[in-house]
């Protein structure tokens, strides 16, 4: 009777734990965004020796401040598109009273995967860019 019970138990455990793959598979799993999103564009206008003032109209306000040591500012990027894997970047800015002094940055080179790739716009055809195109008058 309890080799019985143990087959089933082993049973039950072994089908259940492959539901994983049909669930990774098969169920639509929402994009999780959290954090500031600071392309590179706008990391290169930042320079050392400005202001709080500047960097929060340039960034946005941070994700953290530290509370021990309120001259460390966290900018955090934490981004898990649906059935992938997790991409984490921050850039730590540290001052000295209201100056900037210091900026590192962890993985900021990387892409928003959630950003679709922007569309070309095509070039205009001839009748567009010619000025002598005019309309034929109808006749009265």
């Amino acid at each position: 009777m309890t080799i019985k019970k143990i087959l089933a138990c082993l049973a039950v455990t072994f089908s259940l734990s492959g539901c994983s793959f049909l669930y990774d598979t098969f169920v639509y799993q929402i994009d999780v965004v959290q954090g500031n999103y600071i392309d590179s564009e706008k990391l290169a206008e930042i320079e050392i020796g400005m202001t709080q003032q500047q960097i929060i109209y340039v960034l946005g306000s941070p994700m953290l401040i530290d509370q021990f040591d309120s001259s460390k500012w966290y900018y955090i990027r934490y981004i898990k598109p649906g059935g992938e894997e997790v991409q984490q970047s921050e850039i730590i800015l540290t001052f000295d009273g209201n100056k900037l002094i210091e900026i590192s940055s962890d993985n900021t080179s990387e892409e928003n995967p959630l950003v679709k790739s922007p569309k070309v716009k095509k070039e205009p055809n001839e009748a567009a860019q010619t000025n002598d195109t005019k309309v034929p008058l109808t006749s009265e």
